[in-house]
């Protein structure tokens, strides 16, 4: 399975949705990977602010330098910044970088000619994953309607920030 042209990790699509919205791999610039497993939310309005809100935070790192596996909190990045660097930072300030970085990626997609329907995950990922009992909440119409309103949140938010896909 992959989406984009990225194929997943071992983190199965069927429960995060947030893939097709990663810009280097489901794993390493979108953390949505693990909140299923982790938080068991299925409603439309937490994918919605984790695919356009919390997510793209996971590019901290890479805009830092700092390991993935650290999970280490903005303010704490930004910590970690001013000691290495001296540059007076907050996390507030990554943080918007990093959401920045994320629109960027997606604008710049948009503009090298993705359309909508290549935000979506394999057929196989909207029904039962293997013999598991998870519960189905990754449907088709769950994500018709994500992919409609994630792509609004992110062209409103990109040209609220100065850089359309125009």
């Amino acid at each position: 399975m992959h989406s984009k042209g990225v194929e997943y990790p071992a983190f199965h699509a069927h429960v995060n949705p947030g893939f097709p919205w990663a810009l280097a791999g489901g794993h390493m610039s979108m953390r949505t990977f693990m909140l299923y497993a982790q938080e068991k939310q299925t409603d439309l309005d937490y994918w919605i602010d984790a695919i356009t809100a919390s997510g793209p935070l996971y590019l901290l790192d890479d805009l830092t330098g700092l390991c993935k596996f650290a999970n280490a909190s903005p303010d704490l990045e930004a910590d970690a910044v001013r000691i290495a660097t001296g540059l007076d930072v907050t996390g507030d300030d990554l943080s918007r970088a990093a959401i920045r970085t994320q629109l960027r990626g997606y604008v710049n997609e948009r503009r090298c000619g993705f359309e909508t329907n290549d935000y979506r995950v394999p057929d196989e990922a909207h029904g039962p994953m293997g013999d598991s009992d998870l519960e189905i909440f990754n449907t088709r119409e769950f994500f018709q309607e994500l992919r409609a309103r994630v792509i609004e949140v992110m062209d409103r938010e990109a040209a609220a920030a100065g850089i359309s896909s125009a």
